[in-house]
């Protein structure tokens, strides 16, 4: 067993001019921020919900309509907008959910390293109240990786978003057409056509990149729960050698 007034690899021992014990500034910032980012993130999904709600009313006007009044709509007419809009609204809405979800998570991410901090002050504290040199658990990898995680999937999440809004309008402009007149009649290398390739091949890997955001989250999450472990373990192991010597 090292002695207790010196480092080991595994921990650093605090001088008493830094006591007592205090958060890293990311944990400071986590304390005042995972209750807001759960909020914001549960309010995104609600408000994804209730705009949801209301596209299942503007598609449900454009299938009332038969499918020939469907198809050979005119540009800018009632049903070639609302199918328009429903169209957009498949593109973008899931992008804003997975934000949302993800804001969540990161909510999650934050209260965690808030616990880290609770962990670091009060073992802190602990040491100090017995009279002991205080000495604490040096960052481990997974406390430097898990907050860079939470932050390449929050902003993977967001830009997945506005590619979301760019090609959703795209969408709009492809779908406010006449399908019998314009759409089934477009020839190759048209611009019709060019659009739409380009919105099924944004499409086809827009999908997964939502779910990689989500798994660097999550990824996250699991690092967090991996550090909080390691601080518990290391606290354990202190206080048992403080009150056996």
């Amino acid at each position: 067993m090292a002695s207790n007034t010196q480092s080991t690899v595994q921990d650093i021992a605090i001088p008493e001019s830094q006591l007592p014990v205090k958060e890293t500034g990311m944990q400071s910032m986590a304390s005042k921020m995972w209750m807001p980012m759960i909020a914001m993130g549960f309010m995104v999904v609600l408000g994804a919900f209730i705009f949801g709600l209301f596209n299942a009313s503007v598609t449900a006007d454009l299938f009332d309509a038969s499918k020939e009044a469907r198809d050979t709509a005119l540009r800018n007419s009632d049903i070639a907008t609302d199918r328009a809009f429903v169209e957009a609204t498949k593109v973008w809405l899931p992008t804003l959910k997975f934000l949302g979800m993800g804001m969540i998570l990161g909510g999650v991410t934050f209260l965690l390293a808030t616990i880290l901090g609770a962990l670091r002050t009060g073992g802190g504290r602990v040491q100090q109240a017995l009279g002991e040199p205080v000495r604490i658990l040096k960052p481990p990898m997974t406390a430097q990786m898990f907050p860079m995680l939470m932050m390449m999937g929050m902003m993977i999440l967001v830009v997945s978003l506005i590619i979301g809004v760019i090609l959703a309008t795209l969408s709009y402009d492809y779908w406010n057409n006449s399908v019998a007149n314009d759409l089934n009649t477009a020839l190759e290398g048209s611009g019709f056509l060019d659009d739409l390739s380009t919105i099924h091949t944004v499409q086809a890997w827009l999908a997964p990149l939502k779910f990689v955001g989500m798994a660097l989250l999550l990824s996250g999450i699991g690092l967090a729960l991996a550090t909080i472990v390691s601080a518990l373990r290391y606290q354990s192991n202190r206080l048992w050698s403080m009150l056996s010597s």
